[in-house]
């Protein structure tokens, strides 16, 4: 009957870089729901093709507000599927780029695509780095 003592959880106990990498996927967010009316009437990158109105609103809910905030969630609980959630939404992010830069390139323009993608691949390198913090809590 003996448990394991419980990690902290909360604020103070997450490592410097990844609280770093908090504030700035909330400065992303911000960004992003600033653009969205110029996403939504543009059209936003998907796989290749450009996504308008509603589909724009929901990739952009999901990629920039849903992904990040389930990380957010998993980082302040110490859950340890975040690292895993990361790089599946973070990874699905990266991949589209990845089409884009390959498919889309002259429409949108090279430094447009790899600029956020070398972004989430740094994202990607700290979390994978912290990824211990993480760790079964019992």
């Amino acid at each position: 009957m003996s448990k394991r003592p419980q990690q902290a959880k909360g604020w103070d106990p997450i490592p410097l870089p990844l609280k770093i990498l908090s504030v700035l996927m909330v400065l992303w967010a911000t960004g992003s729901a600033m653009n969205l009316p110029h996403l939504m009437a543009n059209g936003l990158p998907l796989f290749g093709t450009f996504v308008f109105g509603i589909g724009a609103l929901l990739i952009v809910l999901f990629l920039d507000f849903i992904g990040p905030g389930g990380f957010l969630y998993a980082l302040w609980k110490r859950k340890s599927w975040g690292v895993r959630w990361a790089f599946f939404y973070i990874g699905l992010f990266v991949l589209n780029g990845i089409v884009a830069l390959l498919v889309l390139r002259d429409q949108l323009g090279t430094a447009q695509i790899l600029v956020p993608n070398i972004i989430s691949l740094l994202f990607l390198a700290v979390i994978f780095w912290k990824r211990v913090y993480f760790a079964e809590t019992g």
